[in-house]
């Protein structure tokens, strides 16, 4: 697992309905073509997703659900096809400035090439979380 915090200007609320839409993640998530919900309607715990990703010369999809949806403090997901399990959370804290943002990852192979491939996927998650946190800080100063 790994974790990254960042402080941001924008309050808890501003943040969480940043993450909250799927249409912005491939702006801040570099490796990212798109989320999207199956199904209508605000989202919540349970909800469905497909994320699509382009990653080794390849386009890949995983299926997802959000395992987590408390606004303004926390959401979480989970993605998984048939080589890993990708656990995804990301939790604001009110500060005097703005916001304490904690984003985690956890990778959990559970095919014989995952497993293989777990040293590489485990050296390249700081680099790839902290340039998708600086994305997102952009975009966020920006107006989201």
């Amino acid at each position: 697992m790994f974790e990254h915090t960042i402080d941001l200007p924008q309050t808890p609320h501003e943040v969480f309905a940043f993450l909250d839409d799927f249409k912005k993640v491939p702006l801040w998530l570099k490796r990212c073509e798109g989320v999207a919900k199956c199904g209508q309607g605000p989202n919540q715990e349970g909800d469905k997703l497909r994320y699509a990703y382009f990653e080794g010369g390849k386009h890949r999809i995983m299926d997802g659900v959000i395992t987590a949806h408390e606004p303004d403090s926390r959401l979480a997901y989970r993605y998984f096809d048939k080589l890993m399990q990708v656990f995804i959370e990301f939790s604001m804290e009110p500060t005097d400035t703005g916001t304490r943002l904690v984003h985690r990852v956890e990778i959990v192979p559970h095919y014989w090439l995952a497993k293989l491939l777990a040293p590489l996927f485990k050296l390249r998650l700081p680099k790839q979380t902290k340039e998708a946190m600086e994305g997102m800080r952009t975009m966020l100063a920006a107006g989201g």
